[in-house]
């Protein structure tokens, strides 16, 4: 039993490491979108693909509407929707916006034909369901154009929702940040992103067109792949508010799509995190299970416990909301039955927007 506990404590003890580099890259300065000398405004377009929106469009063509940035156009590329999405659109009378309805199936291909009819070499994505705030344009475009980047990661933070996601969303937010600060980026959401056409052209062999999902995170492995620079921003002005999904099911049904392509990734860095923190959650899982027959192993439960809080306490004092913390030791309690649970129902054939996956 002692050779079984140093063996599971010395893989938390390297997902603990890895952890706290994330946390040390949340302290190193970020990239600051504002800027108080004039840079130029080029032309702009924002690509978002959908479909089934028609509940969140008003919300988010309000949100384009007040950007402060002079120069864009939209395009919502209309991923086969079966609602009102296109009626909710025709509400809205600017010459900016332009409905597009894709040509292939899912969210990958209306991306890619949004994006190869974008009137701007210089793009921006995100998503129908979110809220942006004013600066959000301005505020990515001026990082963008100060970094010289070939891939922008953009801040995406959940403004509603359960307490459980809220924390979850946390944590992703830390690792997408604080890796991306260090150098070695292993997530990005699609959101909140900026490239160019020509570098996504570039990228776009290595993007799985087959697979349904994954847009952002194989563009994040082709950039990496092609030693192109992915910088990673954090400001409050260029952050992106997501929903949280309304019911646990959603919740666990997107969580499940999120995870079904991993074994599609071929970036050695991503795969290895996602191998440690599958490993991690396992052995925490069973360390509170057995953790009464042998005490030894709430040790290793106790260390992922402390690691975690560190990161994701930075990231709600980041966003204003550490008050989700008095809640954290339940969710922590919960966390490696919720991410076992998820891969499991990964084996399965699941569904998202009345899609099989």
């Amino acid at each position: 039993m002692l050779y079984l506990f140093l063996v599971c404590l010395l893989i938390v003890s390297v997902y603990a490491g890895v952890i706290l580099v994330y946390t040390f890259g949340w302290f190193k300065k970020s990239i600051p979108t504002v800027c108080h000398e004039a840079l130029p405004t080029p032309f702009v377009t924002v690509v978002v693909a959908l479909r089934n929106e028609s509940a969140h469009l008003p919300a988010l063509m309000q949100s384009l509407q007040q950007q402060t940035y002079p120069n864009f156009e939209v395009l919502l590329v209309n991923d086969h929707s079966d609602d009102d999405s296109e009626a909710v659109f025709a509400l809205f009378s600017d010459n900016r916006f332009t409905w597009i309805n894709s040509d292939g199936m899912g969210k990958k291909a209306a991306l890619r034909q949004g994006i190869n009819q974008a009137k701007s070499d210089l793009i921006l994505t995100t998503d129908a369901d979110v809220v942006l705030p004013s600066t959000w344009m301005v505020s990515m475009i001026n990082a963008y154009q100060r970094t010289a980047a070939q891939l922008l990661i953009g801040p995406v933070t959940m403004c509603t929702g359960t307490i459980f996601q809220r924390i979850d969303y946390f944590s992703l937010e830390g690792v997408t940040h604080g890796s991306a600060q260090m150098g070695c980026p292993v997530l990005c959401s699609g959101a909140n992103l900026v490239f160019s056409k020509d570098w996504y052209n570039r990228c776009l062999p290595y993007l799985q067109p087959d697979v349904p999902s994954g847009d952002d995170m194989f563009l994040l492995e082709a950039s990496k792949r092609l030693k192109g620079k992915v910088v990673s921003v954090n400001s409050l002005d260029a952050t992106v508010q997501i929903k949280g999904c309304q019911t646990w099911r959603q919740f666990l049904s997107q969580r499940t799509r999120w995870a079904s392509k991993s074994p599609r990734y071929t970036d050695v860095g991503i795969c290895c995190v996602g191998i440690l923190v599958a490993l991690t959650q396992l052995i925490c899982m069973f360390s509170l299970l057995l953790g009464a027959f042998y005490p030894l192993l709430f040790l290793v439960f106790l260390l992922k416990f402390v690691i975690d809080a560190l990161l994701i306490a930075r990231v709600a004092c980041h966003h204003k909301q550490f008050k989700y913390m008095l809640y954290y030791p339940i969710v922590a309690l919960c966390y490696p039955f919720y991410v076992i649970l998820v891969l499991i129902s990964t084996l399965f054939p699941h569904k998202w927007k009345e899609r099989t996956l």
